[in-house]
């Protein structure tokens, strides 16, 4: 295995799995489920909401949050890289 693949997958899967344990899944129970670390990726609900609320509460896919997330999962694989 290249000696680069081991530190992007083990960031990949540190990301994964950090972003798992901060998600909640709350929309089942008229709350939100949100998903995405340190930024939300995604929110929704399934519960009753105004929809004059729908923009305060920023529901759906966040393209900059996604987008940000992979700058910082880009910039720690960097350092893995350049550390190892």
């Amino acid at each position: 295995m290249n000696i680069h693949t081991k530190p992007t997958l083990l960031a990949i899967a540190v990301f994964i799995v950090t972003t798992l344990i901060y998600a909640t899944f709350e929309a089942e129970s008229d709350g939100f489920t949100s998903i995405g670390f340190p930024l939300t990726l995604n929110k929704y609900t399934y519960g009753k909401i105004d929809p004059a609320d729908i923009a305060l509460a920023h529901i759906g896919f966040n393209t900059s949050n996604f987008l940000l997330d992979m700058l910082v999962l880009v910039i720690i694989i960097g350092d893995l890289i350049s550390f190892g």
